[in-house]
C-alpha cells in the first residue's frame, strides 16, 4: 500500500477521517488488488459516493471511463470536466 500513499505517512492514515484520500488514491494510482483491499474497508456503494460526491480532476480520461463504467458500474451521467485532467 505505500506504493500509493507516497505523500502522506500510510501508517498515519485514518480510515474515516481519510477515507476520500484513501479512496481517490487507490482508484487513480492502484491496481485490481489495490481496489479489492480498498472494498475491504469501504462498501462498493461508499466507495462510489466519494467518487460522485467528492470528484477530483486527476484521472486520464481512460480511467474515469474504466472506474466509471466498468469498476463502480455508476450509470447516472458524470460531468467528465470534474475528473479528468487537463492535457498539459
Amino acid at each position: 500500500m505505500h506504493k500509493l500513499f507516497w505523500s502522506c505517512d500510510p501508517t498515519a492514515l485514518d480510515t474515516e477521517k481519510h477515507k476520500e484520500y484513501i479512496i481517490h488514491q487507490v482508484l487513480q494510482f492502484g491496481d485490481i488488488s489495490d481496489f479489492v483491499w480498498v472494498k475491504n474497508l469501504y462498501s462498493r456503494d461508499e466507495i462510489a459516493e466519494v467518487f460522485i460526491s467528492k470528484p477530483r480532476s486527476t484521472y486520464s480520461r481512460d480511467s474515469f471511463a474504466f472506474i466509471k463504467n466498468y469498476l463502480l458500474k455508476i450509470p447516472q451521467k458524470l460531468d467528465e470536466r470534474n475528473y479528468v485532467r487537463s492535457a498539459l
